[in-house]
């Protein structure tokens, strides 16, 4: 049996705990709110809130130079544990140095080669971006970029977590909010928010932001109960948009345009809107032509989920929608979706109102 790796999260607390953090931290990876946590976590663990203003230094990236990361590395600290110096998205999106770092330039060969052995009294910490070419060949340059800068360091890559870390999470948070909760809620929650949904950008800064709503819709009761999430997590654009379809399906066209107004009302765009009306639907064709062609539901949900990179229960949803449609109404529906974005864009009709008509019309 292979073993299981170990996330980042867990080895940089095991580093932290035992005191093996080297002078130099690389932070990278996928989950940008860990790559922030921790960053501010090393320096709160080296650095004394007294003397903070002058033992924590943080460069601008595409204003700093080799000599002035050297020169604050080499200061001694007052009264903290250790100098520290902070460069936030060393690596940007797209996989490169700093402006005046140029791999191959003599600023950049300075730095790395002073990266080797930083002193004990200080620490340096670099963190990259969310990479936006996630492509084989992007990622291998990004990967070898990383190793270059960290030839005597440690750099820890923060995926995102699976459902046991993301349960762990919500937890943690509904513990410090001194809240009960039962463990139907939190499945709940995990099945709902969209983490791991590759068609939103939804990660743990969004779902924070949803646990803190749940907590506050939750108000002065003691437990959070089902009613909190629904009245939270519903109020995501995909979960809307997922309930568009099923008030249609059902012939509840009232229900679809009231949920349609509460997604502009939050500020909603009508592109995004129609971008997640039109994936759905998408898949729920190819659902209902697959059922059709009399393939069982855990291998159409095998297929998509492949396919489209999508998460369980966004296939679920789509394959139990389709099934409430004739395959060629999904195609009259779907290519009406489609009409949308030209109506839209020819000024015909505004966005919303070519989707209130979208859905009255089905």
């Amino acid at each position: 049996m292979a073993a299981i790796k170990e996330h980042a999260y867990i080895k940089i607390g095991k580093d932290i705990k035992t005191g093996r953090i080297p002078g130099l931290v690389v932070l990278h990876g996928e989950e940008q709110y860990l790559v922030n946590f921790y960053g501010d976590l090393l320096v709160k663990k080296f650095v004394n809130e007294a003397t903070k203003s002058l033992d924590l230094v943080e460069l601008d990236r595409d204003n700093m130079s080799a000599a002035e990361v050297i020169e604050n590395l080499e200061t001694i600290s007052m009264l903290s544990e250790r100098k520290v110096v902070l460069i936030r998205n060393f690596i940007d999106a797209k996989g490169k140095l700093p402006k005046n770092m140029d791999a191959k330039s003599n600023e950049f060969k300075a730095f790395a080669e002073y990266i080797k052995s930083v002193p004990d009294s200080a620490l340096l910490i670099l963190t990259a971006a969310k990479q936006e070419d996630t492509s084989a060949a992007s990622q291998r340059g990004y990967e070898a970029l990383i190793k270059k800068i960290n030839p005597a360091g440690k750099a820890y890559d923060f995926t995102p977590l699976d459902p046991p870390q993301l349960r762990g999470f919500i937890e943690k948070r509904f513990h410090g909010s001194g809240k009960a909760y039962r463990p139907a809620v939190i499945e709940l929650i995990l099945r709902e928010c969209g983490y791991g949904n590759k068609n939103i950008d939804y990660g743990l800064y969004e779902l924070e932001n949803d646990l803190k709503k749940i907590i506050a819709h939750c108000g002065a009761a003691p437990e959070i109960t089902k009613d909190d999430v629904i009245g939270v997590i519903a109020s995501n654009p995909e979960n809307d948009v997922f309930g568009m379809i099923e008030a249609i399906a059902i012939r509840r066209k009232d229900r679809a345009l009231k949920l349609l107004h509460n997604i502009m009302e939050d500020g909603g765009s009508e592109f995004a809107v129609l971008a997640l009306l039109t994936k759905q639907l998408e898949i729920m064709l190819i659902a209902r032509e697959m059922k059709d062609e009399g393939m069982s539901g855990s291998a159409i949900e095998a297929a998509l989920s492949k396919s489209h990179n999508a998460r369980d229960f966004v296939v679920r949803r789509a394959l139990t929608n389709a099934s409430k449609f004739r395959t060629e109404d999904l195609k009259r529906i779907l290519s009406a979706a489609y009409d949308i974005d030209y109506n839209i864009k020819s000024g015909l009709y505004s966005g919303t109102l070519a989707l209130e008509l979208f859905i009255a019309g089905i």
